[in-house]
C-alpha cells in the first residue's frame, strides 16, 4: 500500500504533464458504417489491453469526424458515457490560447513579433505588468511568438517537484484556495527561476501559456473564460465547454466522467480538482463532440480564424528536438502523417485531437485511468498506455482512410 502523502505529491507533480456562425458538419448523426469500425476497433484494442492489464478499471473511446460524417466508440467505461459527457481536457487548453492569441491578431489587437514588455497597440499599459511579480528571467527579451512555440524558456512551474510543492502547501492550507496567474508567475519572479535564454531551445512551458492567458486578458479587457466563451464556446456552439478558474469550482458539469489513477491494487478518483492553477494552459472541461468539433473547425479555417492565419502561424512549426519530425506550431503539435492537435494529461485524463485537414479528417482518443499497476516509481505501464492512444490515432486512420503511416 502506497502512502498517501507520497502518492499525493506523485499526483500533483503530473497533474498536467505533456508530453461566428459555423458549420454543422460536426454535428450531423453518427454514419453507421464509420460506428461500426470504429466500435470493433475500440473492442480489439480494450481486449488486448485487458490481455496485459486484466484488473484496468478504466476504458477507452475513440471519435472521428470525416467529411461530413461522424463515428464513435467507447469500451469499458462504467457509467453512461456518450459523446455529451463531460471530461478535463487538460493541455488541449493550449490550443484554445493560443487561438485566443490569434484571434487578437487577426483582429490587428496585438503582434506576434513585440516583446511581452512592450505596449499593447491602442492602450498604455505593455502585454505582461510592468510589476515584481511579472519580474520573469529574460522578461525583456522574450516575444509573443516563442511563447506559443514553446521558445521561450519560460521555467514550467508545474512540471517541477518545486513547483509541485509549491502548490501542494497552498492547497493543504486550503484546498478551495483560488491560485491565481499572478501567484504562479511571483513564484517564477521569486526565484529567478527559467529553462534556458529566449530562443535557444525548446521546452514545453505550462507556464509559458498561462502568461499567454494573461496577455488575453489586458489585450482584450476581459477575463481569460470570458473571453473564450465569447469568441469560441457561444459562437462555435461548444455547449460541454467551460473554463473554470475559481477554487472551489472543482466538480465537473452532468454527465461527467470519472478519472482515476490505478497505483498497485488501489484506484484513486482524481474527478474532483482545483484548476484554478491551470487557466490558460490545462483548465478547459469539455466533451469528446465538443473538443473534436474545435479541432475540426480550427483546422479548416471555420473556427474564427481565418484559414490563412491557421495554416501560416498556427501550423508553422518548430522541431521539439534534433532528433525527432515532431514539430509544434502555436498551440498545436504536428506528427507526419497524422495532422495537427494536441493531447493532455492529468488528473487521470490522457486524451488527444489531431486533425488533417487536406483529407477533412479529424480523431479523437480518450482514457480515463492512469495505470501505475506497478506502483508509482515505475512509469513505464503509463508511457506505453501514451503511446497505445498514439497508435490508435494511425490505426483508426488507417482505418478510415488507408494506410497513412
Amino acid at each position: 500500500m502506497i502512502k498517501n502523502s507520497k502518492l499525493k505529491l506523485i499526483l500533483l507533480t503530473l497533474l498536467l504533464v505533456t508530453f461566428f456562425s459555423c458549420s454543422d458538419k460536426a454535428t450531423e448523426p453518427d454514419d453507421n458504417v464509420l460506428n461500426e469500425k470504429i466500435q470493433s476497433l475500440i473492442d480489439q484494442t480494450y481486449a488486448d489491453y485487458l490481455t496485459e492489464n486484466p484488473d484496468f478499471p478504466g476504458g477507452f473511446a475513440v471519435r472521428v469526424i470525416h467529411g461530413d460524417e461522424t463515428g464513435f466508440g467507447h469500451k469499458g467505461f462504467c457509467n453512461n458515457f456518450s459523446q455529451s459527457t463531460h471530461f478535463r481536457g487538460q493541455s488541449t487548453t493550449k490550443t484554445f490560447t493560443a487561438s485566443g492569441i490569434v484571434l487578437l491578431y487577426q483582429k490587428g489587437l496585438l503582434h506576434f513579433e513585440s516583446l511581452v514588455t512592450d505596449t499593447i497597440p491602442g492602450k498604455e499599459i505593455p502585454y505582461l505588468p510592468d510589476t515584481q511579480s511579472y519580474d520573469i528571467p529574460f522578461k525583456d527579451q522574450i516575444t509573443i511568438w516563442q511563447l506559443l512555440n514553446h521558445t521561450a524558456g519560460v521555467y514550467d512551474l508545474i512540471n517541477h517537484p518545486d513547483g509541485a510543492a509549491f502548490l501542494e502547501n497552498i492547497f493543504a492550507q486550503n484546498p478551495d484556495s483560488t491560485v491565481t496567474i499572478d501567484v504562479m508567475t511571483s513564484y517564477i519572479s521569486e526565484h529567478q527561476k527559467y529553462e534556458f535564454a529566449p530562443g535557444e531551445s525548446w521546452t514545453y512551458s505550462n507556464s509559458g501559456y498561462q502568461l499567454l492567458a494573461k496577455i488575453i486578458e489586458r489585450v482584450s479587457g476581459k477575463s481569460y473564460r470570458q473571453f473564450m466563451k465569447d469568441e469560441f464556446v457561444n459562437p462555435l456552439a461548444l455547449h460541454e465547454t467551460s473554463f473554470p478558474d475559481i477554487g472551489y469550482e472543482q466538480n465537473i458539469p452532468d454527465p461527467y466522467l470519472d478519472s482515476w489513477a490505478w497505483v498497485s491494487e488501489e484506484s484513486i478518483n482524481l474527478t474532483v480538482q482545483n484548476m484554478s492553477a491551470n487557466v490558460g494552459e490545462g483548465n478547459v472541461i469539455t466533451s469528446p463532440r465538443d473538443l473534436s468539433k474545435f479541432y475540426n473547425l480550427l483546422l479548416n479555417g471555420e473556427a474564427g480564424i481565418e484559414m490563412s492565419y491557421v495554416s501560416n502561424y498556427m501550423m508553422n512549426c518548430v522541431l521539439t528536438s534534433p532528433i525527432t519530425s515532431c514539430g509544434y506550431g502555436m498551440g498545436l503539435f504536428h506528427y507526419l502523417n497524422l495532422g495537427f492537435g494536441h493531447g493532455g494529461d492529468g488528473s487521470g485524463i490522457s486524451v488527444k485531437c489531431f486533425s488533417d485537414p487536406t483529407n477533412n479528417f479529424t480523431v479523437f482518443v480518450l482514457t480515463n485511468c492512469w495505470n501505475f499497476c506497478n506502483g508509482p516509481d515505475d512509469l513505464s505501464p503509463l508511457e506505453e498506455q501514451n503511446a497505445l492512444l498514439h497508435n490508435l490515432m494511425f490505426e483508426t486512420k488507417d482505418l478510415i482512410l488507408g494506410h497513412y503511416r
